[in-house]
This record gives structure tokens, C-alpha cells and sequence, in this order.
């Protein structure tokens, strides 16, 4: 009898810490998403720098570039960029283009309101003073109300679709709708839209709680409505890193 009781004990041990051990993730509260959106944003609002990249898929994006000998025909549109915020107004950022059929890149620095940029193709590789992004200001980024953390904050529709993947962080998903006239600040003013409510998910890390990743879905004009949409994916990383970002030399080559 005491074989058989112990045997029985033993049995009973083993599957109660079997059921401790696969309970640990269904343990664990559900997050709510509001509360996941506002520690994001707060992060976003305190932050004195970021690294940020937006890559952009689906119709084009064009860009208005003033002042260049570029052909009427051409046209210039925006792929990718990769670059720099530091509080309050700097921003550096190197910029992919499309030049007709050609691809082309283009480094972007802004000091307050003004901008200076060069490119093999645009400016034969020299610094000049003038308007990349037309109207675009790297203050906007903070702005109160229009910056991107204000932005974030407006989101309706909320829900907390799960957790993903992002290289190697764990990040919550969330998904949401924004209004299209305040998304200037994400799209580096570049967004052709500006009225209606557009689809946004927004990655909030499940460890540090900062905003990782937004992507935004943007649908192509009225004139190509049969086009696929445009799709902004936008990553924020490196919070708080240190940074120097300063006015180039006009003229001065790479």
C-alpha cells in the first residue's frame, strides 16, 4: 500500500507542476490597449532623440522638388528613408528617391526651418540651402498638438490584436484608425491624404513599452482608386542615444 500511495503522490506532483509550468503565459494578465498606447506615447513625448526609418510600398509618393533642372516628365518619388531626431528641431536623414526610372539618394539635414540636402543626381553631391520636404519643420515631430505622439494619442477603434515579433524584441500589436489630416508629422509631410479615417497598427515593446514600429495604410488618389494603397512602414529605436547634428557648408562636396 505504501508503494502504491507514493506512486500515487508522486504522479499527482508531477502533473501539478506540469500545470504551474504550462500556465505561465495564460497567467499572465491581458494587457490593456489603451494603457499599452498612452506608456508608448508618454516614451515617445519624453524621449530627447530617436533613430528612426520609414520605408514606403504600394502607389507612390511624390515629392515636389522646387528649384532642380529635373524634367517635367520625371517626376520624383519618395522609397526610403533612414535617419536622426534630436529635440527640438534637428533632424538628418538619408533619403531614397525615385528620378523617372532611376533610384537615387540624397542626404537631408534640417536645423529649425531650414534645410539643406545633397545628391549625386540632384545636386551633384554639394550641400545646398533649400527645401527638400517642402513645409516641413523637424519641430513638428514634437508638436503639441500634430506631433507624432499626439498623433498616436487620438487613435480610435483600438484593439490589442497580440504579440509579434520585431528582430528579435517582443512587441505588442495594436490596431486602430487614425484621422488622415494628422499624420503629417509620420509621413515626414509627404502624405497625399487629408481627409477620412486611415488604418494604423502600432508595435509598443512588451519589456521598455516604447513605440517600435507604426505602420500606416494610405489609399492611392482618386484617379488611380483601382492602384494598390500605399503603405508606410515606419521603425523608432535607439531612445535617448546622444547626438550632434549641425548646419553643412553650402557649397562644400561629399
Amino acid at each position: 500500500m505504501r508503494t502504491r500511495e507514493f506512486l500515487a503522490l508522486l504522479v499527482l506532483l508531477v502533473l501539478v507542476i506540469s500545470a504551474c509550468g504550462s500556465g505561465d503565459s495564460d497567467s499572465e494578465p491581458t494587457p490593456d490597449p489603451q494603457t499599452l498606447l498612452r506608456d508608448g506615447v508618454t516614451q515617445l513625448q519624453n524621449a530627447s532623440s530617436f533613430k528612426y526609418e520609414i520605408d514606403v510600398s504600394g502607389y507612390r509618393v511624390d515629392v515636389p522638388i522646387e528649384g532642380l533642372d529635373v524634367p517635367e516628365d520625371a517626376g520624383v518619388s519618395f522609397k526610403y528613408a533612414s535617419g536622426e531626431f534630436k529635440v527640438p528641431d534637428r533632424l538628418s536623414a538619408r533619403i531614397q528617391f525615385r528620378l523617372g526610372v532611376l533610384s537615387t539618394t540624397a542626404d537631408l539635414i534640417m536645423v529649425d526651418d531650414e534645410q539643406y540636402f545633397r545628391g549625386e543626381l540632384l545636386t551633384g553631391n554639394r550641400w545646398l540651402k533649400a527645401e527638400l520636404i517642402p513645409g516641413f519643420s523637424p519641430a513638428v515631430l514634437m508638436a503639441q498638438p500634430g506631433g507624432i505622439a499626439h498623433t498616436l494619442s487620438t487613435l480610435t477603434d483600438l484593439v490589442l490584436v497580440g504579440r509579434r515579433d520585431l528582430d528579435g524584441q517582443s512587441a505588442y500589436q495594436l490596431r486602430g484608425r487614425v484621422d488622415a489630416g494628422r499624420v503629417f508629422s509620420l509621413t515626414l509631410g509627404l502624405s497625399r491624404t487629408s481627409s477620412g479615417l486611415l488604418d494604423i497598427e502600432v508595435y509598443v515593446g512588451v519589456r521598455d513599452r516604447r513605440v517600435a514600429r507604426i505602420t500606416l495604410v494610405e489609399p492611392p488618389p482618386e484617379w488611380a482608386a483601382d492602384a494598390e494603397p500605399t503603405t508606410w512602414l515606419i521603425n523608432i529605436s535607439d531612445y535617448n542615444a546622444p547626438l550632434n547634428i549641425e548646419a553643412p557648408v553650402v557649397g562644400e562636396g561629399g
